[in-house]
């Protein structure tokens, strides 16, 4: 695999170390635009992951957004979400990016509240040396204290130095953390889902960690529960819908992540 972007240190990092407890595998999520995992059942600080731009070319024309989100609802649905990750320019520029040439890929960052009317704040970089597998690190850390977020984007060094951001927050309790493949365009609707004549990984996540808010550290698993999500043709479960694109099972990575090394860290997502 191509040189993957290294995990920044910081504030992020700091947590407390937690005893060795089993995960919880909840039932399979079924959407009409989002695969990968979720986390529920805590309430969370920080999630981060190196994430690798998608592995084909015509991607970039109907691929949205490959992302990590902290959240008050399920898979983003409440008022209140946080995420980070690398979208095609196609959709950037939708979202106001117009400097984002078609056909490239960008990293983004976004925080939106519900009762401010939209993302209240957001950040685009272009990945202007990135090529197909290639990993970009990204971290988020709500600082609940502190009422800030945090974010940080590590590329490979051909792309670019580690990039930081804050912005204040508005008292959210984040109690849902994802690693997603969103095929959803800028007005919020999903795109058609088409119909693959083979079956193909689009992209990874990997060096996946989560940290609850009162300290407790894992990988995509932890003392939480942890939910596969897979888009069908209708958003209903296999044999009632039919499955387009589905994350594969947990694996481990052997990078370290947050601290430590960790099972269950990385997965696949594919168009089936």
């Amino acid at each position: 695999m191509s040189t993957l972007g290294l995990a920044a240190a910081g504030a992020a990092n700091a947590a407390v170390s937690s005893p060795s407890r089993p995960a919880t595998i909840g039932t399979t999520l079924s959407t009409t635009s989002q695969a990968g995992y979720e986390a529920s059942g805590r309430d969370f600080r920080y999630i981060s992951s190196t994430l690798t731009v998608p592995d084909t070319d015509f991607l970039t024309e109907i691929y949205p957004q490959e992302y990590i989100q902290l959240s008050n609802g399920s898979l983003g649905g409440g008022d209140q979400y946080v995420r980070a990750g690398i979208e095609s320019c196609t959709v950037a520029q939708s979202f106001g990016y117009p400097s984002c040439p078609t056909g490239d890929w960008t990293s983004f960052v976004e925080a939106f509240n519900n009762s401010l009317g939209g993302p209240y704040f957001s950040h685009y970089s272009l990945l202007s040396g990135v090529s197909q597998g290639d990993g970009v690190n990204f971290s988020i850390y709500y600082n609940q204290g502190g009422n800030e977020l945090s974010f940080v984007i590590s590329p490979p060094s051909t792309s670019g130095p580690t990039q930081y951001y804050k912005t204040r927050a508005y008292g959210p309790i984040f109690n849902y953390a994802d690693a997603l493949d969103d095929f959803t365009d800028s007005t919020g609707t999903p795109i058609p889902l088409p119909f693959f004549l083979h079956a193909f990984r689009i992209n990874q996540f990997l060096q996946g960690a989560i940290t609850t808010e009162n300290g407790l550290r894992g990988s995509f698993v932890g003392p939480w529960t942890t939910s596969q999500v897979e888009a069908t043709s209708n958003g209903l479960p296999y044999p009632s819908g039919t499955v387009r694109v589905s994350p594969s099972n947990l694996w481990s990575d052997g990078l370290s992540a947050n601290g430590a090394v960790r099972p269950y860290d990385a997965f696949g997502v594919w168009a089936r």
